[in-house]
């Protein structure tokens, strides 16, 4: 992992940010989008966050891969 072409994976670490690090900053604001609590919609907005770095990360993970496996010659 602590290879070059794995560097990208410390954007895993935004969603903890975004859940944890935000917290005190969230937990005030009394706007209510769709008569919700607006710490929930922070939080289902953190799902969506989340799913999104994940998806980067694996696409980048495939691409790096693909290098390592292009040097090795076809695969059957």
């Amino acid at each position: 992992m602590t290879d070059r072409r794995y560097r990208h994976r410390w954007l895993l670490l935004l969603p903890f940010l975004w859940q944890v690090g935000a917290v005190p900053l969230v937990n005030d604001i009394a706007w209510r989008p769709f008569s919700l609590p607006f710490p929930m919609v922070w939080q289902m907005l953190g799902i969506l966050f989340t799913t999104a770095i994940i998806a980067v990360v694996f696409a980048l993970d495939e691409k790096a891969e693909r290098g390592d496996s292009g040097a090795d010659g076809p695969t059957p």
